[in-house]
C-alpha cells in the first residue's frame, strides 16, 4: 500500500468508528427517553450491550482471525447496528443484543486494519480508537434527548459499509507466530499479558471512578471528550516519536495529580483525562505482539479487560474507587503493571524480531 492509501483506510475506518458508536449510544439511550424500558430494565439492558460489544469482543476476534475477514467483519458490523433500530418498537431487548453484536464486529474489523496498517506502530491503533469516545457522546447526547435520528443514521452506516468494501486493505501476516523456545519463554509471554491486562483493567477502573462533577456543565463535557480523543491519538503519535515507556509510563504517572485535583478544577480534569488516554494504543499494539498473526483475538483482550475492570462501578461500592488515595494507589499500580511488562515485552520481542 502507498502512503496516501494508508492514510484513506485508515480515516475511513476511523469514521467508520466514530459512527458505529454514535449509532449504537443513540438506539440504545433512545430505548430509555421513549420510554420503551422500565430504568431497572434498561440498565440490565446496558449490562448486555456492554458484555456483548466489550466482552464478547475475544470470542468474536477467534473467528475473524480464523476466517481471516476484517473488511467482512466490520461491513456485517454496520449491517447490524443498522438492522438493531426497526426493533425499537417490535421488540426492545434485541435492540441491545443486535447493537452489542454489531459494536464488536465492527471494532474486530477496524482495529485489526488499523494494528496493520504499519505493524509494530501505535500511531494507527491510536488514531482509529480515538473517535470513539466522540462518537459516544454524540449518540448518547441525541438519544437522551429523543433527537436521534434512526433513517439518517441507517444511511450513513450503510454508505459506510459500502465505502469500507471498496477501500484497499493492508497485508495481515497471519501466519507469523511467536517465538517460543522453550517452558520459559513461553511463561514469560504469559507474564506480560497478566502485566498487561492487569494495567488496562486497573485504568479502566479508576478513569471511570474519577468524580468531575462539573461534568454537567455540556461545554466542559464537550472539551473532556476532545481531551479524551486526543489523548488516544497523540499516545499512539508520540509514542512511536518518543518511546513507548516513556509516553506511556509518563503520561500515566504524570496524570495522577491532574485528576485527583480535577475533580474541582476543570482544567485540570481535563489535561488529567488526556493523559490518563495516552496508554491506550501502547497497550493494543504490545498484546498484537503477544499474539502475532491474531490481531483481533488481541484487540478483544484488551475490551475485555476494558470491561472487567469497569465492573465495580456497577456495585455499591463504586464511591470508594473514586477517594483520591485509591486513584493514586492504583494508578501507580497500572502503572507499574505496564513497566514491568513492557520491560519483559521489549526483551523478548527484540528477540523475536531479530530471529524473523
Amino acid at each position: 500500500m502507498t502512503k496516501i492509501q494508508k492514510i484513506i483506510t485508515l480515516f475511513s475506518y476511523c469514521w467508520g468508528h466514530g459512527l458505529i458508536d454514535a449509532a449504537c449510544a443513540g438506539a440504545v439511550f433512545s430505548v430509555f427517553s421513549k420510554n420503551f424500558l422500565t430504568y431497572q430494565d434498561f440498565f440490565y439492558g446496558i449490562i448486555v450491550y456492554n458484555g456483548i460489544a466489550f466482552g464478547g469482543q475475544f470470542l468474536l476476534g477467534l473467528l475473524v482471525d480464523k476466517y481471516r475477514a476484517p473488511r467482512v467483519t466490520a461491513i456485517i458490523g454496520c449491517i447490524f447496528v443498522a438492522i438493531s433500530f426497526l426493533f425499537l418498537n417490535i421488540w426492545t431487548p434485541l435492540v441491545f443484543v443486535l447493537a452489542g453484536i454489531g459494536n464488536a464486529l465492527y471494532h474486530l474489523g477496524g482495529g485489526t486494519v488499523s494494528l496493520n496498517l504499519t505493524p509494530g506502530k501505535t500511531s494507527a491503533p491510536g488514531i482509529f480508537v480515538a473517535p470513539g469516545a466522540l462518537g459516544l457522546f454524540l449518540g448518547t447526547f441525541l438519544g437522551k434527548a429523543g433527537n436521534f435520528n434512526f433513517i439518517l443514521f441507517a444511511i450513513l452506516l450503510i454508505v459506510t459499509a459500502v465505502l469500507i468494501y471498496f477501500i484497499k486493505l493492508p497485508k495481515i501476516d497471519y501466519d507469523r507466530k511467536k517465538l517460543v523456545t522453550s517452558e520459559k519463554n513461553e511463561n514469560i509471554w504469559d507474564g506480560i499479558l497478566l502485566l498487561i491486562l492487569f494495567s488496562v483493567a486497573v485504568r479502566s477502573l479508576v478513569g471511570l471512578a474519577a468524580a468531575f462533577p462539573w461534568k454537567t456543565d455540556f461545554n466542559l463535557l464537550v472539551c473532556l471528550t476532545i481531551a479524551v480523543v486526543l489523548g488516544k491519538a497523540f499516545g499512539g503519535i508520540l509514542g512511536d516519536k518518543f518511546g513507548w515507556m516513556r509516553v506511556g509510563i509518563g503520561a500515566l504517572v504524570l496524570s495522577i495529580p491532574f485528576m485527583i485535583f480535577g475533580e474541582n478544577i476543570p482544567i485540570l480534569g481535563i489535561v488529567g483525562a488526556f493523559l490518563f488516554q495516552m496508554t491506550m494504543p501502547i497497550t493494543l499494539v504490545v498484546l498484537a505482539g503477544i499474539f502475532p498473526g491474531r490481531p483481533a483475538f488481541a484487540f478483544g483482550l484488551t475490551c475485555l479487560a476494558l470491561i472487567v475492570g469497569a465492573i465495580p462501578i456497577f456495585t455499591p461500592y463504586k464511591v470508594l474507587f473514586s477517594a483520591s488515595w485509591i486513584m493514586t494507589v492504583f494508578t501507580l499500580a497500572s502503572s507499574a503493571a505496564f513497566y514491568f511488562g513492557l520491560k519483559l515485552f521489549f526483551k523478548d520481542f527484540l528477540k523475536y524480531e531479530k530471529s524473523n
